[in-house]
């Protein structure tokens, strides 16, 4: 237990912050950044900015918190109560309000290995009523900027086009970062950002904030910058990160505690290469699954057969997978649906008994065929969702999330509401039942292909019906606990419409994801470029395709460099192909402990310097004897092959 009053310090492995509680009790924020952890109380607490600004102690500026009070009031004014070390490397700040049973935690867990700090809040109140939380930011640092400080974030056009790279310089006013859709918003935006303080940073040089906010749902950066009076004087910015709020007022009941979402950030003044290896040893220290097993060599029959297939297609696809030196067959989507066969999107979803015309004897022949060849088996399911044309929707049309409103239909289907406690049984169901009658499926392709378009709950009142924002990913999350504690030998890819679950939270329970549905290579050099700032090529999917109509050596060679497969109708491969693939695969194996565990050192970018003509990077052995280096000569995409 710390003394009141006292700096409060937080060393996160070389950077960090001071708070200290002024004569008033509000938390101050004296220094922040490299060597922010030893800044030292050289003025009145007073003067230094607000460590976590509420609604009412800025009027001019957004708020970190804003809060509806039980009797209406609209402000709230923390002061610290008490500092507290439950174990080593956490840090608890609890503030209370001045003047209401209402209080804030602010949680703070150091990672000084790698340098990276995670940050959180708990609300919790015994007001007379329910408070509703309008604004809920994770963290909200005070920074001093240069007039070159710039901000990169990770959002394209949507599907297909995700961690599309975007630097710009950070002028003044608030720019707000979000994402929408509940289910697959990363889509649109990563949850993660790059800030650069002093300008652009190189990869061994300058100064460098990374944030990821692990978070399943909805997300938002928010950076203000105001000019001072000053000539010459850096600009201030208040950045703010953690789950969008937009349309989603929390009602939080009295007793009960509501965690915002972990934000992980680093600040280094040694470049992007240090914040990225600091992410990389993050993840896999912290977040992800088996961080020490080798990934599969994955073969995918999705675009050899899409929903066309049976069971001698499947076997010989298998055996052409076997053939090549393949780790893993994962059968894709299509191969279930009893009333409502699955023979293309529109319907079967829900309905998890196997399509007995595709496969009249199950998945057990087919399963036979890739163990008695070695190989592992993988099945594709999308647990959460439901078509109108099934057998499970007509049975309970009221599982579905929706609201008073008629449903919408996106994309020929439903979201199951999880906030329903049947509904995840029935999740936890379809694992258990598919994973049992098939003890040798080894992996899952967990997939959910449809944003949240009618938000809303039978579980909740319709005062809070805005409460499923934040619910259902709690919800979501609570199922996806479950069955790794379930099945903890069967690998889990995340997947959503391709890279819509990038994120460290939902990742917790997963072992990879899939980086994008964009498989052009061309495309994907700098996706997966754009996406190793924060996470490792083993949790990275990179498949060989013909998407792009590139040359199959270059396809292959991009992949590669990611946890590496290949998705391609095998028996139509000609015999220089099926050697393209044979030879990639062996590549694989020789590079794949490089790959997946190496250090990554990114040596020329495609999205700047060269005009995006080349790239290159290698991977390095942890004591530094061996490395492979991949070089890309890189075209204009609307010329004819890389």
């Amino acid at each position: 237990m710390a003394t009141l009053g006292d700096p409060i310090r937080v060393d996160a492995g070389g950077w960090g912050w001071t708070w200290v509680g002024d004569d008033r009790g509000r938390l101050r924020q004296v220094g922040v950044g490299p060597g922010g952890h030893r800044s030292e109380v050289e003025v009145d607490p007073h003067w230094y900015p607000d460590a976590f600004p509420t609604a009412g102690t800025d009027a001019l500026r957004p708020p970190a918190l804003r809060v509806t009070h039980a009797d209406g009031t609209l402000t709230t004014r923390l002061v610290v109560r008490d500092v507290a070390h439950p174990e080593a490397d956490h840090l608890v700040v609890r503030c209370v309000d001045e003047l209401f049973p209402f209080s804030v935690e602010h949680h703070v867990r150091t990672h000084v290995v790698s340098g990276v700090a995670e940050q959180w809040s708990e609300i919790h109140h015994t007001e007379d009523g329910p408070v509703t939380l309008a604004d809920y930011d994770s963290i909200a640092p005070f920074l001093l900027v240069d007039h070159a400080a710039t901000a990169t974030q990770f959002g394209g056009s949507g599907w297909a086009d995700e961690w599309a790279w975007t630097t710009e310089t950070l002028g003044p006013g608030t720019k707000v970062l979000d994402s929408l859709g509940g289910v697959q918003p990363h889509l649109q935006r990563s949850p993660c950002l790059l800030v650069e303080p002093d300008g652009p940073a190189g990869e061994s040089s300058g100064q460098v904030i990374a944030l990821s906010i692990a978070w399943g749902g909805n997300t938002r950066f928010a950076l203000d910058v105001r000019a001072r009076a000053w000539a010459g004087s850096p600009r201030e910015l208040r950045l703010r990160a953690g789950a969008n709020p937009a349309g989603a007022p929390y009602v939080l009941d009295p007793g009960r505690r509501f965690v915002t979402p972990t934000v992980a950030w680093i600040w280094t003044d040694r470049g992007r290469a240090a914040a990225t290896a600091a992410f990389h040893r993050w993840t896999c220290d912290r977040v992800i699954r088996d961080p020490e097993r080798r990934r599969p060599i994955v073969v995918n029959n999705w675009e050899a057969t899409f929903f066309d297939f049976d069971e001698e297609r499947l076997v010989g696809l298998v055996e052409h997978s076997a053939d090549l030196g393949a780790d893993l067959f994962l059968l894709d989507d299509g191969w279930f649906g009893t009333s409502d066969p699955r023979d293309d999107d529109t319907a079967g979803l829900g309905d998890w008994e196997i399509d007995r015309r595709k496969l009249p004897d199950g998945l057990a022949p087919v399963i036979a065929a890739a163990t008695e060849r070695g190989m592992r088996f993988g099945l594709w399911l999308e647990p959460e969702m439901v078509n109108p044309a099934s057998d499970l929707y007509r049975s309970h049309p009221d599982w579905i999330v929706r609201n008073g409103r008629g449903p919408l239909e996106h994309r020929n289907q439903f979201v199951l509401d999880p906030l329903r406690p049947e509904v995840r049984d029935f999740i936890l169901g379809v694992f258990d039942r598919t994973l049992t009658a098939n003890p040798d499926v080894s992996y899952v392709k967990w997939d959910a292909n449809r944003p949240i378009t009618d938000p809303g709950s039978a579980t909740l009142g319709s005062d809070r019906q805005a409460n499923i924002w934040v619910d259902h990913v709690h919800a979501t999350w609570e199922v996806m606990a479950e069955v790794a504690r379930r099945h903890p030998g069967v690998e889990l890819m995340a997947c959503a419409s391709g890279g819509g679950r990038n994120d460290h939270g939902t990742l917790r329970w997963f072992h990879e994801f899939w980086t994008s549905d964009n498989t052009d290579p061309l495309a994907r050099v700098r996706m997966q470029w754009a996406c190793s700032h924060f996470f490792p090529a083993l949790v990275m999917a990179a498949h060989v395709t013909r998407w792009g109509d590139r040359p199959l050596e270059f396809a292959c060679a991009v992949a590669l460099s990611g946890r590496f497969g290949i998705d391609l109708d095998l028996a139509a491969l000609s015999a220089q192909e099926t050697d393209t693939c044979r030879r990639a695969i062996e590549l694989a194996r020789r590079t794949q402990d490089l790959v997946q565990f190496g250090y990554l050192t990114r040596l020329v970018s495609p999205l700047d310097g060269t005009g995006g003509e080349r790239a290159a990077l290698a991977y390095c052995s942890p004591d530094r004897r061996r490395a492979v280096v991949f070089a890309y000569q890189l075209e204009d995409s609307t010329t004819e092959g890389p």
